[in-house]
């Protein structure tokens, strides 16, 4: 299910009326926005928003994407924290509940319903329930007048008319028993364990959704009634519908169908719950034979920063920069096969009304938890002393700068889904929604004016000693171990580590100077285009190059400014030598993560900041191929990309070494986890001996070289004639063409192009090495602590 763990602001009001002076645009200059610094944010004006009689409030909008189709949301501002000892769990059962009958629609009516709009139908799939909420979801067709209203008729069924019938109410206890005893797991016991030290004297600890069993088996009919009446009422509600329908038309609906539900004539006293604040740090160290991987986590708690005047969101902006610097310092640090950890994140958590955390999180690599502890407060505290570099910030302004451009550019293509989420997190998180034209100026405008000085002084919220707490959550084996053999740290250890990170000597990394392209494009040989072919079927054209190459070029509108690209060539796993096979399938991420040409893969990350592009190989069971997509204004860059990834990929043997441990320690912990050995066994019997589809072993993974790893990913992308290209959407036939033409078709390539016979692939995909398992081939694993079982029956054919 989904017990999301959401935060909650108080409700942010928000004015629309003359905040913001904007000056008049021009087709020569963009659009110029002066803000004044304590103006309230303003409200999205395309949204309609109000509260009806009835008290609940609601916010429509009109959006074109997807055609013909409306998103419906309806909030209740109840969830587990809100239960009393002896509803525990009824808030999220309440939730599957709506799906088992109302006043208007018997559970069956309701499914036939809900499976004609051709939704994935259930409770946790078109609903959740957080601490704080409980959200129901519903897509419905537009162009249908009975299903959209039946649409609007449901919303209002579930916000004030379930029927709880008795049966009902028992044969969903054993469904919702099922859901918590599939959560029975490392991840859950690790929680557990954790909750009561970071949530500690507040109600959170003691309300998880799931709830109690005892309570869930056997809870009474008048406690569902009770917390249903109590708290879903109209004025404790709010109601959203996003979608491809007039404004007007979506008004009416809601008042005719939201706007009759009776509003109790006792007011409404819902309490809110909070962490009480702590000056110390606190720490939980939870151990999990069958968890998966090590993390350890640093989180530091305070008041929610405020979001409804224009410094606010400059303080949002300031943190997202930081964020972004030390989100690459950390990936960069990850990336050495000596550091502590495989992987790391900062930024800030919410999952709590009235809390905000600044969290760092990361991945340990082994063993090494102290060591993953003392690189998470090191940075930090480098962070703390020398701030950050000019380059740095640059960086991570153009990235930032670049997500709101493509945001804009493509507004009008995202999904009304995620539009209506973010009128939920408005109404339930305080999240502003001044509109994507605002938020393009704000950023425009507030970006370049931040200092260095201003993003560095973020760092004192993650440097804090007050307030903060440690989490490490560890796999272990069974002699209650670390993976190599060591014993857990304990909390005095994990205290020193805290207390000598004053002590350390640091300095700030020199900043590097970073070459201004990836390819000179006079030092590559260009070709040309030798045929072209319209295949009006599918709208799209067919270029043939030089050097054997076809490209293939379909412009939409799906999307404003987006061209997708992928590669495909047949051959992949199928036509590698055996013994190959182990260095086959680490190829692909060992050379992404070893950069390109003559960058490695950080010097390249930096290189691209700001830039909307992105590429990646793969070498698959059948084919190998490379997918990618660009902006227009980058597309020359992922021309020069795909280039290198044919001429010049990179191989690194540091690379390797860390791409080798990450896999290592992945097969380690799922050989820990129940749910993992039957995931490899499973593996293991649909492949039947194959290589190239069973699991691989630590043995195969250690002993790759790097010569292995270059020589089969040259061998796949040997030669350009036997792949086929393809351009999709916001692009010019013409300069796709032309980029075409410099880039790709002077790659050197072992055939003629004017030899060639047909249009076809030049090479075919070699028979499967074995057959898959002929009859019934069955099996059993037993594993893990908890009674929870799982079935899987695959079948296979031609």
């Amino acid at each position: 299910m989904k017990h999301n763990i959401a935060f909650l602001f108080t409700l942010l009001l928000a004015t629309i009326a003359g905040l913001f002076p904007i000056a008049a645009e021009t087709a020569s200059s963009p659009r110029v926005a002066t803000f004044t610094d304590d103006a309230l944010l303003p409200f999205n004006p395309a949204i309609r928003s109000g509260r009806m009689e009835n008290g609940m409030e609601f916010y429509l909008l009109e959006h074109p994407h997807p055609e013909d189709t409306v998103m419906l949301r309806l909030i209740v501002d109840a969830g587990s924290v809100l239960e009393t000892d002896d509803q525990e769990g009824l808030a999220h059962f309440v939730e599957h509940m709506a799906f088992n009958g109302t006043e208007r629609f018997d559970e069956t009516e309701l499914v036939a319903y809900l499976e004609r709009l051709g939704m994935q139908f259930g409770p946790d799939v078109n609903a959740y329930t957080t601490f704080q909420e409980t959200v129901y979801k519903l897509e419905v067709p537009a162009s249908d007048p009975e299903a959209l209203e039946t649409g609007f008729r449901v919303m209002e069924q579930w916000a004030s008319a379930l029927s709880f019938e008795p049966e009902a109410i028992d044969r969903e206890r054993g469904v919702i028993v099922e859901e918590w005893r599939r959560g029975q797991n490392a991840a859950q016991r690790i929680l557990r364990s954790h909750i009561p030290v970071l949530l500690k004297e507040s109600r959170y600890a003691e309300r998880l959704p799931i709830g109690d069993m005892d309570v869930v088996r056997n809870a009474p009919r008048s406690e569902f009634v009770d917390f249903y009446d109590r708290w879903y009422r109209p004025d404790n509600m709010a109601f959203v519908a996003v979608g491809d329908i007039p404004m007007e038309e979506l008004t009416a609906l809601t008042q005719r169908f939201l706007g009759d539900i009776s509003r109790p004539e006792t007011p409404l006293n819902r309490p809110y719950h909070f962490v009480p604040f702590h000056e110390d740090t606190r720490i939980s160290i939870a151990t999990d034979t069958e968890a998966q991987r090590s993390t350890v986590a640093v989180y530091t708690l305070g008041e929610p920063a405020p979001f409804e005047r224009v410094h606010d969101y400059r303080t949002l902006l300031v943190r997202s920069l930081f964020a972004s610097i030390m989100n690459e310092r950390l990936r960069d640090l990850a990336r050495d096969a000596d550091a502590p950890i495989t992987g790391a994140g900062l930024g800030w958590n919410r999952f709590l009304r009235g809390t905000e955390i600044a969290a760092a999180t990361a991945v340990v690599r082994d063993a090494n938890v102290t060591e993953a502890l003392e690189l998470i407060l090191r940075e930090v505290e480098r962070a703390n002393r020398f701030g950050v570099s000019t380059g740095e910030l640059e960086r991570a302004r153009d990235r930032l700068l670049e997500s709101i451009d493509s945001a804009r550019a493509n507004f009008t293509s995202r999904s009304s889904a995620g539009l209506a989420d973010e009128l939920v997190r408005f109404w339930t998180e305080g999240e502003a929604v001044p509109g994507i034209e605002i938020e393009y100026d704000l950023y425009h405008e507030i970006l370049p004016s931040i200092s260095t000085g201003e993003v560095s002084d973020v760092a004192t919220e993650f440097a804090r000693d007050t307030q903060r707490v440690i989490l490490a959550g560890l796999r272990v084996g069974a002699d209650g171990l670390l993976p190599d053999g060591t014993p857990v740290p304990t909390e005095a250890e994990l205290r020193n580590t805290i207390a000598g990170i004053n002590d350390l000597e640091l300095r700030l990394g020199e900043e590097e100077l970073l070459p201004e392209t990836l390819i000179d494009p006079e030092r590559i040989p260009e070709g040309e285009t030798i045929s072209e072919t319209d295949h009006a079927a599918v709208e799209t054209t067919e270029l043939v190059l030089s050097n054997g190459m076809r490209v293939f070029l379909k412009p939409t509108e799906l999307s404003d400014d987006e061209i997708l690209f992928s590669a495909y060539s047949p051959g992949g796993l199928a036509n590698v030598e055996t013994p190959l096979v182990p260095a086959a399938r680490l190829a692909p991420t060992v050379t992404q993560e070893s950069g390109i040409g003559l960058l490695d893969a950080a010097t390249l990350e930096k290189v691209l900041s700001g830039r909307s592009v992105q590429l990646a190989t793969g070498i698959g069971r059948v084919s190998e191929t490379m997918s990618g997509s660009s902006r227009g204004e980058d597309l020359e860059l992922l021309f020069q990309l795909i280039n290198l990834g044919f001429t010049a990929p990179r191989f690194d043997e540091q690379q390797l070494e860390n791409v080798r441990q990450r896999m290592i320690q992945a097969i380690e912990g799922r050989r820990a986890s129940p749910q993992g050995q039957f995931g490899r066994r499973l593996q293991e019997m649909y492949a039947n001996g194959d290589p190239r589809l069973r699991a691989l072993t630590e043995d195969e993974v250690r002993a790759v070289t790097i010569d292995e790893i270059a020589s089969v990913y040259r061998d796949r992308f040997a030669d350009p004639a036997d792949f086929a290209l393809f351009f999709v959407g916001s692009l010019d036939p013409d300069r796709v063409r032309e980029l075409a033409e410099r880039y790709l078709a002077g790659i050197p390539s072992a055939t003629n192009a004017a030899d060639r016979q047909g249009s076809g692939f030049l090479e075919t995909v070699a028979p499967a090495a074995t057959s898959r398992p002929e009859g019934i081939t069955a099996d059993v694993v037993r594993a893990g602590e908890e009674p929870v079982g799982q079935v899987v029956a695959l079948f296979h054919g031609p």
